[in-house]
């Protein structure tokens, strides 16, 4: 006698409104999720997603969410409509203010024609630290069964289908991706350095990443030490977070003093499509590959993290009296 099975009715959630209400405080959040996360590399076939902002600057705009995968920054756009230019222009911008390679990943409920068209096009055109790939964001039910997101791919990178077999075997071999082990070795030696050497400065945690961040004192305020590879230029920077600037304004009035008390000249970059403004100073032909340096730029870093913190640090701390002054009102 032949078994009777009895199916479901596969149902797709076309809006994705009654899923995510909105696409800011709802969808972003769900896909930072670490289990959302790698469900996306699964997708793509990545070794691994790893998050590490929402909402972040990159150039003068936020991006949605931040993550490195083994080979480097991964910029996401996510949007709960079809794809429209803003979106599109956001991403161009985002790569602009760029200082690495990275992979851009726009996630959209529908990718229309002339969208996918744009990311094939940036695919073949762009320079190769740059891959793009579409998403249509997908939904769906059984029934009356939680519901299943799935990821799927409506644009790639012109050899992405050829890579995918030798991506599964760099993740199954779990072989370390080398720059990524640089700035890891790199950063663990200005991690020594300062433990060795500066009992005022608290050594941060070796990431494999671009930049280290120091802690200036109050938060919404913080310094990083950034080393730009492919410029060769290294920089120390206090980052102001404030969409109204008004901090950032409060300390440029006092630009003159500050570059007297400093010794030198500071960058200043008020930033005024990001959410944040930068001052900073810059050492240029810096050669990260060149170990027996590295000393010698560990020292730098540890001097313009001290003269910061001099020079800034009662400026930030006394910023709420100068915000309410009046000659200062209109800033």
């Amino acid at each position: 006698m032949s078994k009777v099975v009895s199916f479901g009715r596969l149902i797709r959630r076309c809006n994705l409104r009654e899923v995510w209400e909105r696409e800011a405080t709802d969808f972003t959040p769900w896909l930072a999720r670490p289990e959302n996360l790698e469900l996306l590399a699964e997708a793509l076939y990545l070794e691994q997603l790893t998050l590490e902002a929402t909402e972040h600057d990159v150039g003068r705009f936020s991006a949605d969410i931040v993550a490195r995968d083994a080979e480097g920054l991964v910029l996401i756009e996510n949007q709960i409509e079809p794809t429209d230019h803003r979106h599109l222009g956001q991403i161009l911008t985002y790569l602009a203010g760029l200082e690495e390679a990275a992979t851009v990943v726009w996630i959209a409920q529908e990718f229309l024609d002339e969208h996918r068209a744009a990311v094939d096009w940036l695919n073949a055109n762009t320079v190769d630290r740059y891959s793009f790939f579409g998403i249509e964001m997908e939904v769906f039910q059984i029934n009356d069964s939680a519901l299943a997101p799935h990821f799927k791919v409506v644009a790639k990178p012109n050899d992405w289908s050829r890579g995918v077999g030798s991506r599964i075997k760099t993740i199954e071999s779990g072989a370390p991706n080398p720059l990524r082990q640089l700035y890891r070795e790199y950063w663990s030696g200005l991690h020594d350095y300062l433990a060795q050497n500066e009992r005022m400065i608290r050594p941060p945690k070796a990431l494999p990443q671009q930049w280290l961040t120091f802690g200036v004192g109050r938060a919404g305020f913080y310094l990083n030490a950034v080393f730009q590879r492919e410029q060769k230029r290294i920089r120390v920077e206090l980052v102001i977070n404030g969409a109204d600037k008004v901090a950032y304004r409060v300390l440029e009035s006092s630009k003159d003093e500050i570059t007297r008390e400093f010794g030198t000249l500071l960058s200043w970059d008020e930033m005024p499509e990001r959410k944040s403004s930068r001052i900073a100073l810059y050492r240029d032909d810096v050669d990260m590959a060149d170990r027996n340096t590295w000393t010698d730029q560990f020292r730098w870093y540890a001097e313009q993290v001290k003269a910061f913190r001099r020079v800034f640090t009662p400026r930030i701390r006394a910023l709420d009296d100068l915000v309410e002054s009046p000659a200062l009102a209109d800033l």
